[in-house]
């Protein structure tokens, strides 16, 4: 055993390890529920759990009819319901592989009970076979259906099924972790010594027993019993894997054991080696019809970068040329791809492609401009990250990559409103690897620009607790594609309307939209309005909160301790400017203190001011994140951060009559 070490996680590989340990028989029998199950009220280590998973129970095992290999699988899972929102547990699916080729999966001996105690006797509703539905997902997947009959608030459910599967070479992966708690999780495997796996155990949570021993069986030969390893795997008391605010993905931190296929040894047959390296991969995907040799595909670049070459001289300004062109001319279709679908030369005729198609045309356009442009395959932040073991299983996205001025340049041309060198927030995960036949290599993933919103507000406090003025928002990077996005999506027509239904104590003079057409400059809005019932009055006095609409009113940072890290995809600024013009009657009884907070190591800061002079109040608030990640580690510093944030942004301005 050797343990590769990365920030958080362990990452086990389990190679020729054996100890012995005795066969144990399953940790439950089907129908066998303790009393004390059945009246368990509550959860007691997490009393919010809607439902428990008692035991989850799975084994893997290998046998040769016909001398093919098949894998079989058992599953046995009992749950205890404890709410009403827990009900949806007993909707189960069991996903299987059925397709037109001789890689299939069935599904034997579905058995699937309810049990209830009614008037202190246990109460047994068995499914009806009726009650077994299949769901096709696509071609090549279907799901199994059911529902538990009978469930209530502390019924126990349990099914268990069997599964044989022709993909004899693809273990599924086991999770230990759900999104409510597991009391029990266990996985045996027996996997024949034809088979080197690779077993790969990702979690914040250490094995309760990791037992492994080797025996030996007949599965291909009669007459000689060959070697094979058992294998245990238990965690004991698993908390639910919840999901918190700015994550890439909860199952980046789910605790799951995976299995990657290293080697076969066959009798009779050499060894057949199904470890790659990257340089494989690379030629692999370079030489791949739907991949490398797509790009030699796309004829017209040679005319388009002829025009393009003969208007721009200057490299930056060419490459950015030949990305506009494929950003502007071609249509996302909303797939995430790594391979074409389509040639795609037809695919520019029908400018509309997926976003493999679009950016291996890209690719094209840049090297018939003098760019030594390739592909970059990554992992989209939903997809989970992307993995230090060569498995192409692992990404879902190709960009395309230049190096510009001895820089790394990633470009990814399926979004209209980013701009040159900026990556749509999706493709924010980290790190990229370059496809190219020597030096590849990993490239991180900056992320830029910086996420910027800057408000400016000037308001004239009036009688009856109304106030007049206006307000001018700007949005850079992210936010400013973001805020584009919406308005075109509904048009400015219904953009205004909306903005004006969801404000109904705002009487709206005008709403102008600023350079949303324009990539190059900073979008705006800006509103001319008068604002009803926009601060309290209490005899002589008003109470103005300064910070109005803006005002950062709750922590998104609840939990008191966090084991992941906070993903906010990029640095962000936020800045508030407000200048309040008060009655020539009214004094400053009572002023908000100011606010200097900064982060750790430079992390970044939260400064607040209110200053008076004559009758004027002037408010400013910044709030500065300098890093796009921070981990678990920095969460303490974070949450107080946003906690200063918060009861800052709640104080009041409290005005005297003289």
């Amino acid at each position: 055993m050797f343990l590769i070490k990365k920030p958080t996680f362990f990452l086990l590989f389990f190679i020729n390890l054996f100890h012995g340990f005795a066969q144990k028989p399953e940790p439950i029998e089907f129908g066998k529920i303790p009393l004390e199950q059945l009246q368990m009220k509550i959860y007691s280590p997490d009393s919010s759990a809607e439902a428990v998973v008692l035991c989850d129970y799975g084994d893997y095992s290998y046998t040769f009819p016909d001398y093919r290999p098949i894998v079989n699988y058992h599953r046995h899972v009992r749950i205890k319901i404890l709410k009403k929102s827990g009900f949806s547990r007993a909707n189960i699916k069991v996903a299987y592989r059925f397709s037109n080729d001789n890689r299939n999966e069935r599904i034997r001996n579905l058995q699937a009970v309810t049990y209830n105690l009614e008037d202190g006797i246990i109460t047994t509703y068995t499914l009806d076979k009726k009650g077994i539905f299949d769901e096709k997902v696509n071609k090549d997947y279907h799901y199994q259906t059911f529902t538990l009959p009978q469930v209530r608030e502390g019924s126990v459910i349990e099914y268990s099924y069997d599964m044989e599967s022709d993909i004899w070479y693809n273990l599924r992966q086991w999770d230990f972790q759900k999104n409510i708690p597991v009391v029990w999780s266990e996985l045996r495997a027996s996997l024949p010594a034809y088979f080197d796996f690779n077993i790969t155990l990702r979690s914040l949570i250490p094995l309760s027993i990791n037992e492994n021993e080797q025996d030996k069986q007949n599965f291909l030969r009669s007459d000689i019993a060959d070697k094979f390893m058992r294998c245990r795997f238990v965690m004991k008391d698993v908390p639910a894997l919840k999901e918190e605010p700015y994550l890439t993905t909860i199952e980046n931190f789910r605790s799951k054991l995976t299995f990657e296929l290293a080697a076969t040894y066959f009798p009779n047959q050499p060894k057949k080696d199904y470890s790659q390296t990257w340089e494989s991969l690379n030629e692999t995907l370079l030489i791949d019809e739907n991949v490398g040799r797509q790009i030699k595909r796309f004829d017209q670049a040679e005319t388009i970068a002829q025009t393009l070459k003969a208007i721009h001289r200057d490299s930056v300004s060419l490459a950015t040329a030949a990305y506009k062109f494929i950003q502007n001319t071609m249509q996302w279709n909303g797939n995430e791809a790594m391979f074409v679908e389509n040639n795609i030369d037809k695919v520019y005729e029908k400018r509309i492609g997926n976003a493999a198609e679009i950016n291996l045309m890209l690719i094209r356009l840049l090297r018939e401009c003098g760019f030594d442009a390739n592909p970059v395959i990554l992992s989209t932040r939903e997809n989970g990250e992307a993995s230090d073991l060569v498995l192409l299983d692992r990404f879902n996205y190709l960009i395309a990559h230049i190096r510009l001025k001895n820089k790394d340049v990633l470009l990814d041309a399926t979004d209209h409103l980013t701009t040159m060198g900026m990556l749509p927030m999706r493709c924010l995960n980290d790190r990229g690897r370059l496809i190219v036949r020597k030096n590849s290599r990993w490239i991180t993933i900056n992320p830029e620009p910086v996420n910027r919103k800057t408000s400016i507000v000037e308001m004239e406090i009036l009688p009856e607790q109304v106030m007049k003025g206006s307000l001018r928002t700007s949005y850079g990077g992210y936010e400013a594609a973001d805020f584009r996005k919406k308005v075109i999506l509904k048009g400015k027509e219904t953009f205004e309307t909306d903005y004006k239904k969801n404000r109904p104590n705002w009487k709206i003079g005008s709403i102008q939209l600023l350079h949303v057409d324009s990539l190059e400059t900073l979008a705006e809005i800006e509103v001319q309005t008068a604002i009803n019932e926009s601060y309290a009055m209490a005899g002589e006095r008003l109470y103005v909160s300064p910070m109005l609409w803006e005002a950062q009113e709750r922590n998104p940072f609840s939990a008191v301790e966090r084991q992941y890290p906070v993903n906010f995809g990029v640095p962000q600024e936020e800045y508030y400017i407000a200048t309040f013009t008060f009655p020539n009657d009214y004094v400053i009884e009572e002023l908000p203190k100011p606010e200097n907070v900064s982060l750790p190591n430079n992390g970044g800061k939260f400064l607040f001011s209110c200053t008076t002079e004559n009758n004027t109040l002037r408010v400013i608030s910044k709030i500065t994140l300098k890093k796009a990640v921070y981990t678990e580690n920095d969460y303490g510093s974070l949450r107080e951060f946003y906690n200063r944030i918060v009861a800052k942004h709640a104080e009041q301005v409290v005005l005297k009559k003289k």
